[in-house]
């Protein structure tokens, strides 16, 4: 009887005194280009930093480094809220499953923001993932509640950022205890297979996926994390499509000493077929050529923007 009265007054305290969430992000930070190799993972309070030539956690390089923060966040009032996010370099937000921040390529101190409506007490699903490439690693999120003004802009604090949600109370209830029956079996049924893509499918994603350049570091063999998804793709459709094969063309931004930049071309392009290769693409269904910078899509190009559009590899079906 004794221990029964232990177990009842323990049920009715987690009742009527509920544990309290723990505040902060779960942060997880990776090396490489595209999360791939996991170094460590704590909490943080908030996101607001400059790592620029430093490690943003033991272990982790000062450079190429990918971090993901995932939690709660609980809105204090009803209404619109404003996030805005300085990065440098890449970026993309996620609340209550809903894209606000798509910024996933190299910043130079970009600034983004989007708004969302909230109800007051709720926690809502966040999620933020953040890369490095090379020099600066700096990231500040912050946001502003209903009716305030850009000027009211403040780094979103721990008492609003939770690992979990608390969980909800509700009474207990002593039910009786119901005999089990004895297991019916169930007359095992076909799983239903996915409908067979038609050609007419085929064709339109390959020439989506024509339109997609892969894109590179300045000055460098590396690709951008955001392209290794957009090679993904390319694998996936051309294990649906066995008999073709494709031409793979390096391009470098127009810049610098043409011997180089052809060379780097070539670079590049190989590097796009080595990793098809490594995923499982036969060597035999892949031509490479590199052009240096002799096909910009911007001649003479003003902006980093177009400088960067210029730095890629096309990928195209052989006729």
């Amino acid at each position: 009887m004794k221990h029964k009265n232990i177990f009842v007054l323990g049920a009715l305290c987690l009742a009527f005194f509920p544990v309290a969430a723990q505040q902060g992000l779960i942060g997880e930070y990776f090396n490489g280009t595209n999360f791939e190799n996991f170094v460590t993972s704590r909490v943080d309070n908030g996101i607001n930093f400059d790592y620029t030539d430093q490690s943003p956690a033991p272990g982790v390089n000062t450079t190429h480094y990918f971090i993901r923060w995932t939690g709660k966040i609980l809105a204090p009032k009803s209404g619109k809220y404003t996030f805005y996010v300085f990065a440098d370099d890449g970026i993309r937000m996620w609340v209550n499953g809903q894209g606000l921040i798509n910024a996933w390529f190299d910043n130079d101190h970009g600034e983004y923001s989007n708004t969302i409506q909230l109800q007051a007490g709720q926690y809502y699903d966040i999620k933020i993932e953040y890369y490095n490439g090379i020099v600066e690693g700096q990231l500040t999120v912050k946001w502003t509640m209903p009716n305030e003004t850009v000027s009211n802009a403040k780094p979103v604090s721990a008492q609003n950022l939770y690992q979990t949600a608390p969980p909800k109370t509700e009474p207990v209830v002593v039910k009786p205890v119901a005999k089990k029956k004895p297991p019916v079996e169930k007359k095992s049924e076909p799983v239903p297979q996915p409908p067979a893509e038609t050609p007419e499918k085929i064709a339109a994603i390959q020439k989506e996926l024509e339109l997609k350049p892969i894109y590179f570091v300045r000055s460098k063999d590396i690709i951008l994390p955001a392209s290794t998804r957009i090679l993904d793709n390319w694998m996936e459709f051309l294990r649906k499509k066995p008999e073709a094969t494709i031409i793979v063309s390096g391009h470098t931004e127009d810049l610098g000493n043409a011997g180089k930049n052809q060379l780097l071309s070539e670079k590049r392009a190989d590097l796009v077929a080595e990793y098809l290769a490594k995923h499982g693409l036969e060597a035999s269904r892949i031509q490479t050529k590199g052009y240096g910078s002799t096909k910009p899509y911007f001649k003479n190009a003003k902006t980093e923007a177009e400088r960067a559009s210029n730095r890629r590899v096309e990928i195209r079906v052989k006729k």
